[in-house]
């Protein structure tokens, strides 16, 4: 494996990792939970072994159709990155009227018994913000990689998109009067009132649908 590719597959990962759905669960597990030593751990493992299997279900299930559709991983490089600069448009579009925010509550049936499925649950539903996880398995198919080595990668994906909540899990764990009240007021500001439109927000929305655009009809076609 060069060099090149696996720092490129180190950028998906920590973009992979900025997964603000875990990171608010995770929050919310901390304020809310009975227990949230437990209750969280459980969380994270769960979240985490629900990414890593779809991630090598992806990896095996996207070999085989390379190896039976010629050519199958350029086209998925081409949808992937057509689906991004709609994605993107829309969230543009969404950022110039104002919106009603989405709470994140616990689920009362979540403690530290079922936080393990939960997390697998709150893993699949995100599972459509995972481009960059499918494009670093993309990567890994057309690199050619070996087997083994491409497991051994996605496990080490796989603990670089968990960091960031595992972090704000521990440290939310060791200052837990220290930090309630910044996790509640961070909660309260994403999770009530209204959201005003973004001009900036929205044009850096276009940018990224224009650059991912400009990718594929210059890199990947």
């Amino acid at each position: 494996m060069s060099g090149a590719l696996l720092w490129g597959l180190t950028g998906l990962a920590l973009l992979d990792s900025v997964n603000t759905a875990t990171i608010w669960i995770v929050i919310v597990i901390l304020l809310g939970a009975k227990r949230p030593a437990p209750t969280g751990w459980a969380f994270m493992l769960g979240a985490a072994a629900s990414f890593l299997t779809f991630a090598l279900m992806f990896y095996f299930g996207l070999t085989f159709a390379d190896s039976v559709l010629d050519g199958f991983t350029l086209w998925l490089r081409r949808l992937l990155f057509f689906g991004l600069a709609v994605a993107l448009v829309v969230m543009g579009v969404r950022r110039l009227r104002p919106r009603e925010r989405k709470g994140y509550t616990l689920p009362p049936w979540v403690n530290a018994w079922s936080a393990l499925p939960f997390g697998a649950l709150a893993t699949v539903g995100d599972l459509p913000n995972a481009f960059p996880m499918v494009l670093a398995v993309e990567r890994l198919i057309e690199a050619d990689v070996d087997t083994l080595v491409a497991v051994v990668v996605l496990v080490g994906y796989t603990l670089v998109y968990a960091l960031p909540s595992a972090l704000i899990l521990a440290a939310g764990l060791a200052f837990n009067e220290e930090l309630r009240e910044q996790l509640q007021s961070m909660l309260n500001g994403r999770t009530s009132g209204t959201a005003e439109p973004s001009p900036k927000a929205a044009a850096a929305c276009f940018a990224g649908a224009a650059a991912s655009l400009a990718t594929l009809f210059l890199w990947v076609g």
